[in-house]
């Protein structure tokens, strides 16, 4: 009997751990069809922003989007986790995703955004950035 219970918990186990991985595997496609489709829309190189796949999106350390007349940025820029630098000078951000405050980010730039306004989150997040940069 002891057999057949554990027989079936691993089972179940298997299963779990299926269901979670195809649940993650789509959800990653949808967010970073989202990203894609932005960059493609907004100028945003594939040397800038690597497209090859999922894994290689999600190992992003660094991106620059500096000088692309940017209005506005996804909230799918969030999931980008491993991400330590982001450049976003000589844009013209208005705000920023609320969610950007769950970014671990070493280093931000937001110079040449005259008219980016911060919630008052992200002005306690941007305080915990080692290196940030923004226009008096």
């Amino acid at each position: 009997m002891a057999t057949i219970i554990t027989i079936l918990v691993c089972i179940l186990a298997l299963v779990m751990i299926f269901y979670v991985a195809g649940y993650r595997y789509y959800d990653l496609n949808s967010w970073s069809g989202v990203l894609m489709k932005w960059a493609d829309n907004n100028g945003v190189s594939r040397k800038r922003m690597p497209r090859y796949d999922e894994k290689t999106l999600l190992d992003i350390d660094e991106l620059d989007l500096s000088l692309l007349e940017l209005q506005s940025l996804p909230e799918e820029i969030c999931n980008l986790v491993k991400l330590q630098k982001l450049n976003l000078s000589d844009n013209n951000l208005k705000s920023l995703p609320e969610k950007i405050v769950t970014l671990k980010l070493k280093q931000l730039d937001l110079r040449g955004n005259g008219d980016l306004k911060l919630s008052k989150k992200q002005k306690e997040w941007v305080k915990e950035i080692k290196e940030f940069y923004l226009d008096d």
